[in-house]
């Protein structure tokens, strides 16, 4: 039995570490181009310099197209953090007739290609006349994190005590303050770790935004896509290793406050 398990673990550590290594190489050659002294894209054979880095912070479309993908993302991780913890809310409390359109219409978005979804909402907003691209994909981008929260949040709702909240009702507590005031904070963990998911893909986020940005709204993944597809200078890999550096930035802050294990626990453990 002992060696059985031994075995079993072994073979895990080291799938583990392939997949690691899977993931993580290509991240480590990006970087390296990004340090190299070339015009062209290749590995810093020749020495190491930021030049590349300076120069994405003189590009005035990468640096305008990165805002827009900031704000769009704090943006689009708010308004899925409220609807998500609400129709989470509702799914694990409450029976009712649209329930299960509900559970489907929260994750949908997860199950649909984005490529596909980014189109349909071109085409939808072209023929009600919706041409405004900030909006059209602030919408979008809404949608497609919305599951991130209603996943968590609902795992941290199902391990919850509602006691607790009839207990603050019992002391004169009005049932939405025992809900702000007891409810909120335990799944604050959960809150925390869909919004950070969703801050994350949506930053990231080039299948639907393709479809829905142009002259007037552009974001940063979009922005590098098409300057990738007619110039081969390695700014393209810095401004990648950005980027990468703000998900990573956004993960240490929430492990900072919160702690990544204690997310991914649903604050269960009390700590």
């Amino acid at each position: 039995m002992n060696e059985g398990f031994a075995f079993n673990r072994v073979v895990l550590n080291l799938w583990t570490a392939v997949a690691v290594i899977f993931v993580v190489a290509p991240l480590f050659f990006v970087l390296l181009v990004s340090l190299t002294t070339t015009d062209h894209i290749s590995l810093p054979t020749q020495g190491v310099s930021l030049k590349w880095y300076a120069q994405v912070a003189e590009n005035t479309n990468l640096l305008t197209a990165g805002r827009n993908s900031l704000l769009l993302a704090l943006g689009a991780a708010a308004c899925a953090v409220v609807m998500g913890t609400m129709a989470a809310v509702a799914s694990v409390r409450y029976n009712f007739v649209l329930l299960q359109p509900l559970r489907l219409f929260a994750t949908a978005p997860l199950i649909v290609p984005m490529v596909m979804s980014g189109l349909a909402l071109l085409i939808f907003s072209t023929q009600v006349g919706f041409q405004n691209q900030f909006l059209r994909t602030f919408v979008a981008h809404a949608a497609l994190t919305l599951p991130y929260v209603f996943r968590t949040v609902t795992a941290s709702l199902a391990g919850f005590d509602r006691n607790q909240e009839l207990a603050a009702q019992n002391l004169g507590a009005s049932p939405l303050k025992s809900f702000l005031l007891v409810t909120l904070p335990q799944l604050a963990p959960g809150v925390m770790a869909g919004g950070m998911f969703a801050f994350i893909v949506s930053f990231d986020n080039v299948g639907m935004s393709i479809f829905l940005t142009g002259a007037q709204f552009n974001t940063l993944p979009v922005e590098l896509f098409n300057y990738a597809s007619y110039s081969n200078d390695p700014m393209v890999a810095a401004a990648s290793v950005t980027m990468i550096l703000v998900s990573v930035i956004a993960i240490a802050l929430v492990e900072r406050f919160f702690g990544l294990q204690k997310l991914m626990s649903g604050g269960k453990d009390g700590k």
